[in-house]
């Protein structure tokens, strides 16, 4: 028979995974909802329809290009329409210039180069100035054969404090009456052959080759690529202060070469901008302190020999992201489950990151519409 220590022990073990799956049934609706609420609607089921689309959804709200006209001339002279399909993410719109209105479409960086341009803005000591040299680094992106004087790349308004940059090109309005019209206008603009560039040259999974960073970095900003896994990566993350950060995957913090022995280990390693530093995974001694966090309730420790001064799960993991989504920030609706990965934070004490993280709820993050992959 099992003594009674062992029945204590395996009492508590079980209560604690009991603990464990309702912490994860409560985080993974929390996800679904947020997911759920980005998706496009469906049409009737009844039609057997596809998946309408922003655009469809703009096209269908007004029946000719007369009609959006006269709307966008009662909002002041712009309206516009954020969507995106498997070629791109792009802004279509009518807006009024000094030579009257015209149809724009704008195409925006995804993937890696996306990454790229965020932490190179984050990086950056003028984030103002910032914004003209990431200008100017994609123009010079593009390939010469592929320039064009009425191609640009402009900044447009964006729903947070990360600006939105992208390149653009336009038709004259006039003559256009259909969807149908203004589709053919914009079949040969030459703006249609950079979606493949817009993931970058190697496309959505390959990363970033040293070029583009030597670009980037020709015209003044502050790129940097992990020497680990060449993720494009920022230590000025508005959430992970001083710690080297990428923006557009659920790792963060954590290096991806920590997968390198096996999906299952749960010990991961920072990224590193000097590939000296890339050292294999390091366990505590066992003699660090550990407290709360106070979101998750993970036993964490800022002596982590892989994570000095960063509020790591102690013993077998080593992850310093908190596995509550929105931690800190009561945000489970608008959480982008890509962008936005949090920090532990020490249950009866503070953080540099807690206050980073209530200083960037007053200004936005990185929560612009996207697509949502599955």
């Amino acid at each position: 028979m099992m003594g009674k220590r062992a029945q204590q022990k395996r009492a508590a073990k079980h209560a604690k995974q009991a603990k464990q799956r309702t912490a994860a049934a409560s985080r993974n609706t929390a996800v679904f909802n947020a997911l759920a609420a980005q998706m496009p609607r469906l049409t009737s089921m009844d039609d057997y329809g596809p998946m309408s689309t922003p655009w469809g959804d703009f096209t269908d709200s007004f029946a000719t290009v007369a009609e959006a006209l006269a709307a966008a001339e009662e909002a002041g002279g712009l309206l516009s329409c954020f969507a995106f399909d498997d070629s791109g993410e792009y802004e279509r719109g009518l807006r009024r210039g000094e030579d009257g209105w015209r149809y724009e479409v704008t195409l925006y960086p995804r993937g890696y180069l996306r990454e790229l341009v965020k932490t190179s803005w984050l990086s950056a000591k003028d984030r103002d100035q910032a914004v003209e040299q990431l200008r100017l680094a994609l123009s010079e992106y593009v390939p010469p054969g592929l320039r064009r004087p009425d191609l640009e790349v402009v900044q447009r308004p964006s729903t947070t404090s990360v600006p939105r940059v992208g390149w653009t090109q336009s038709v004259p309005v006039a003559g256009l009456e259909t969807w149908e019209d203004v589709r053919l206008a914009e079949k040969d603009l030459p703006l249609f052959a950079l979606p493949p560039l817009a993931d970058g040259p190697g496309g959505v999974c390959d990363p970033l080759p040293a070029e583009i960073f030597t670009l980037f970095q020709a015209q003044g900003l502050d790129a940097h690529s992990c020497a680990g896994c060449d993720m494009p990566v920022t230590n000025r993350h508005p959430h992970w202060p001083d710690v080297w950060v990428s923006v557009e995957n659920e790792f963060g913090p954590s290096c991806e070469r920590s997968l390198l022995t096996g999906m299952d280990s749960p010990q991961r390693v920072p990224h590193v901008v000097d590939a000296t530093q890339a050292r294999p995974a390091r366990r505590p001694t066992g003699k660090e302190q550990k407290v709360q966090c106070r979101h998750c309730a993970a036993h964490v420790t800022e002596q982590h020999p892989d994570w000095p001064g960063v509020w790591t799960e102690a013993g077998g993991d080593s992850s310093p992201v908190c596995a509550v989504v929105g931690s800190g920030c009561g945000d489970a609706q608008s959480y982008d489950l890509v962008d936005c990965v949090y920090p532990h934070i020490p249950a009866g004490g503070d953080s540099p990151a807690a206050a980073a993280i209530a200083a960037a709820q007053q200004t936005g993050y990185f929560h612009q519409p996207r697509p949502v992959l599955f």
